[in-house]
């Protein structure tokens, strides 16, 4: 579809909702008229614009969303609330405003790259989530009463700390008390989380860098910990302070969500093409493709074939079964390499964390029972939350863990858990929780006695 030229004098607002109403993917109907139709049978809040679909309408206004979304996000949503007043009014009334979720930005920014020069402007970042705090009501429209002339007074409320209406009531003109009304009081479900960088996008030797996100209203607990995300974001800084009244010259950044998508949650996903499906249909006739695929796995490193061929087996997997008693039969084996030093044991679990769809490698000189678990940690808010283990990160994955023979034994206790029956269990600071950890381990070690 070409992109319109439209006078620079017209509105934006206006702009979007010529876009809703004519991009068209069918012939039949406009692409945004039908989500629009469905936000409302699915009970939603948000309409979410597939980016490319507002380069190819408008560049310009695509540029806009990106250089000034605080703007222009306001104005997408106030578009998407008039047009869903002309799809279903009735509809439009009761959920009062339609949030714009913009999604598939054409440029990915990696999280260590996010820095001074992207605040105040629209970023995609992929990460893992590692950290998820509970969701907490805040307050947007604070109602005071006068407790003299018990008038009503409505103050909007933005920033960290809530505002009352100060010492004197508008009404009566004197200096007096307020009480807050809090079934009256408008309020909106937040949720603050921490993404981390992929394992397979770190530079060597670097530590991994995180961001906090903060989440609002239908994007809460859309992501677990051990989720790994798409996130379209507003970038923002925050003060820093120290003490009672000082403020530092550095600033927090962190990440105020616009949309999230959910992605590698499955390997079910993987898109293949025809000649893929072509090319994998005549490997199977070939007779000899169980000794080409031993041979193709890890290529570099000479001979063992039969170990090769028992990691193979770990990374195909096996089925998982549900018995009629509710009890789960795992699908996916474990594999321990013993071996004397320098004969490519680490090698080998380096390559297949790097060709499985979700590998992990870690170490067990470095490794503690609650870093392969799961950390229970104290917020700032002084609550309690859970921060995922590499085994809990490694779900639907392959986690691989070198030197197990150097590892505490009482921290080594904790992964046989996650061997047999496939999840964390954690009971501490008063959180008790089972999370997934449906993952093949593979491991090494040296012998015994050397």
């Amino acid at each position: 579809m070409t992109a319109l030229v439209r006078p620079e004098t017209s509105r934006p607002e206006d702009a979007f909702q010529d876009f809703f109403r004519s991009f068209e993917s069918e012939a039949v109907v406009s692409k945004y008229r039908k989500r629009l139709a469905q936000v409302a049978v699915n009970n939603g809040r948000s309409l979410v614009i597939d980016f490319e679909d507002l380069i190819s309408f408008d560049p310009a206004l695509a540029r806009s969303v990106v250089e000034r979304p605080d703007d222009y996000v306001g104005y997408a949503s106030s578009a998407a609330t008039a047009q869903m007043r002309v799809e279903d009014p009735e509809y439009a009334e009761h959920v009062g405003r339609i949030v714009a979720r913009f999604r598939r930005l054409p440029e990915k920014n990696a999280l260590r790259r996010i820095g001074a020069e992207h605040l105040k402007k629209m970023a995609l970042v992929e990460g893992i989530v590692v950290r998820a705090s509970q969701v907490r009501p805040t307050i947007i429209q604070a109602v005071f009463r006068c407790r003299k002339c018990l008038e009503i007074v409505r103050e909007e409320q933005t920033g960290d700390l809530m505002r009352g209406p100060g010492s004197t009531c508008p009404s009566c003109k004197q200096r007096t008390a307020f009480e807050l009304l809090e079934e009256q009081s408008k309020f909106k479900n937040t949720q603050e989380a921490r993404i981390q960088e992929r394992p397979e996008d770190l530079p060597p030797g670097q530590l991994p860098r995180y961001l906090d996100v903060r989440l609002e209203e239908d994007l809460v607990d859309t992501a677990r910990p051990g989720d790994r995300i798409a996130l379209t974001a507003i970038v923002r800084a925050e003060k820093q302070y120290v003490g009672e009244k000082g403020r530092l010259r550095t600033f927090n950044l962190y990440l105020e969500a616009n949309c999230i998508e959910v992605v590698g949650k499955e390997t079910e996903i993987v898109e293949i093409t025809p000649e893929d499906e072509k090319k994998i249909l005549d490997a199977a006739k070939d007779p000899w493709v169980h000794r080409k695929l031993i041979l193709s796995l890890a290529p570099s490193i000479y001979g063992y074939e039969d170990v090769k061929e028992a990691v193979l087996y770990l990374l195909f997997g096996g089925v998982s079964k549900r018995l009629p008693d509710g009890i789960g039969i795992r699908g996916d084996s474990n594999i321990i390499i013993i071996g004397d030093p320098g004969t490519a044991k680490s090698q080998l679990l380096q390559y297949v964390s790097r060709i499985a769809p979700r590998g992990l490698y870690t170490s067990g000189r470095g490794t503690t029972a609650a870093g392969l678990t799961a950390a229970v940690l104290r917020e700032k808010t002084g609550g309690m939350v859970l921060e995922a283990g590499a085994l809990v990160l490694a779900d639907k994955g392959v986690a691989c863990i070198d030197e197990i023979d150097k590892m505490r034994p009482d921290d080594r206790v904790a992964i046989h858990e996650a061997l047999e029956q496939q999840t964390v269990s954690v009971a501490k600071g008063g959180i008790v929780a089972t999370l997934n950890a449906r993952a093949a381990v593979l491991a090494a070690g040296n012998p015994a006695l050397g």
